[in-house]
């Protein structure tokens, strides 16, 4: 991790019951070119691994090409660990987020100031609607599961990405 540039630091293992929990859990803080997670994430090491990697190798450069000269300075996460089922239900299925294999992402804040927020952008023709589209897109190379505003209603203002393990490598891209 440290050699692409995160800055985290280890956390105590978590067990929340429910089958919640991280046994190596990690506090991100920041990525590449000091890039802050705002707030810091507590998730697995693979889940911050692809993050820097998406961020690096799709984020970045799409936005190089969108807006140039701009540069990102803090990703918004809008939930990482967290002990619960899918979509906050009170039935059903345990979350990934239950298992520091997912990390939600609400938008970008660029060194010139500028927020770019996560929000249905389908038939945005800016650029920033291009650029949303191409890095949602662009998220199913490093995640199993990439959720977006269109997917349902529970993630109409976030990107959803997972980690989890899927039988034959099924990625699941919304």
């Amino acid at each position: 991790m440290q050699k692409i540039g995160a800055v985290f630091t280890d956390a105590p293992a978590i067990e929340d019951g429910m089958a919640c929990g991280i046994d190596k859990p990690l506090l991100l803080s920041a990525l590449k070119d000091g890039v802050k997670v705002e707030p810091p994430a507590t998730v697995r090491c693979e889940t911050a691994l692809q993050l820097a990697r998406w961020m690096e190798g799709s984020v970045a450069p799409a936005l190089s090409t969108a807006m140039p000269g701009e540069t990102i300075n803090q990703l918004a996460q809008a939930s990482a660990y967290v002990c619960r089922n899918r979509n906050n239900a009170e039935t059903g299925r345990i979350s990934e987020h239950a298992f520091g294999n997912a990390i939600d992402i609400a938008g970008f804040t660029l060194k010139s100031g500028k927020t770019i927020t996560i929000r249905p952008a389908d038939k945005d023709p800016s650029l920033e609607g291009a650029f949303q589209r191409a890095i949602t897109e662009a998220a199913c190379l490093y995640f199993t599961t990439v959720l977006d505003p269109g997917s349902d209603a529970a993630h109409e203002n976030h990107l959803h990405l997972d980690v989890k393990e899927r039988r034959g490598g099924y990625r699941y891209c919304w």
